[in-house]
This record gives structure tokens, sequence and C-alpha cells, in this order.
């Protein structure tokens, strides 16, 4: 005849259920997160404007000129040429190439490098473009006259560095008019 132990015979049941609940629910901060909230139509909505989407897409440049990404998508720069004057205009937009950002810069240097008839810069010039109507000590908008851009369709630029947000961003080269801005989210 087996004898049970009257005090004891809840002690096994106790360790292997401990055991068998630690074994399923992990230690630490290893258990699964609760999964979001089902999104409604709007918050969908929302979140595509946050670029919470994964395709390529295209900003329009609000002044016709090339427009350049900044970053993973800090920013933009526009820069725009007057080919009469030889004005050359930047200007330093948000992420959706919509609204101005001011930036504490008092100036944007440039490396150009430009092939035209008549007109030949095989090496890089630097060109400084000085900040307009700065408030505070940032500006949105930078320009100089440059003489010889004068009558230029096309050259090469690398925008030496400029500080959007927290974050500087140095080396961006592009193609002026083409800009550089297709890119993935």
């Amino acid at each position: 005849m087996v004898r049970y132990n009257t005090r004891r015979w809840w002690q096994p049941g106790v360790v292997l259920g401990s055991c068998s609940l630690v074994w399923l629910t992990g230690c630490g901060d290893t258990a699964p997160a609760p999964a979001p909230p089902a999104k409604t139509a709007q918050v969908a909505a929302d979140d595509h404007d946050e670029h919470d989407h994964d395709h390529d897409h295209d900003h329009d440049a609000p002044h016709g000129g090339a427009l350049v990404v900044v970053g993973d998508e800090a920013g933009h720069v526009e820069l725009v040429l007057d080919p009469e004057t030889g004005k050359l205009t930047a200007y330093v937009l948000d992420a959706h190439a919509e609204d101005a950002v001011p930036v504490a810069h008092a100036e944007l240097k440039l490396a150009v490098t430009l092939e035209k008839e008549g007109v030949d810069l095989p090496e890089a010039k630097e060109i400084v473009l000085l900040a307009v109507n700065p408030a505070d000590g940032k500006a949105a908008e930078f320009a100089a006259v440059i003489e010889e851009l004068k009558g230029a369709k096309e050259f090469d630029v690398a925008l030496e560095v400029i500080r959007i947000g927290d974050k500087e961003h140095k080396g961006i080269a592009f193609r002026f008019p083409e800009g550089k801005d297709a890119h993935n989210h």
C-alpha cells in the first residue's frame, strides 16, 4: 500500500507549476509587447502624411529649382539659378519641401564645377551664398551673384555643410538642374 505524506503532497505540483509558468512567460523584459490598437482610416491617412509608408516619391521644388534631400529627409535645399544675371539662390525647406526652415548659418558654401561654352572650370570653384534677411542669427534663404554662372544650364554642385535641426550634414553632391530628391521611405 502506498502512503502519501499529507503535509507535502502539494509541493511537487507547486514546483512544477512555477517552472511551467516561468517557461511560458519568459523572464525579464522579453515578454512580447501588446499589439497596437487597430487603426482607423483617419489615423492611417495621418500616418501617410508622417512618412510611415514604403514607396518612392518625389517632392516638387516650390521655386522651380533643383531640389536636394538632406540626410534621411531632415529637410531639403532648393537651388535656383537666374541664368541671365548669374544669381544663385538656395532655399532651406522642410521634409515635405513646402515650408521654409531657418538655419543658424550666416552663409552656405558650395563647390561648383561648370562646363559651358566659353567657360571651363574643370576644378571646383568655391561659391559663398550669404544669408538673406536673417532673423535671430537664422535664415532660410541664401544668395549671391556669380558671374561665371551667367548663361549656365547645368553644373555639378557640392554643398559643404548644413545643419538642420540638431544634425550636421556634409558633402551633399548633386547635378544642377536635376537635383537629388528621389528616395525611399
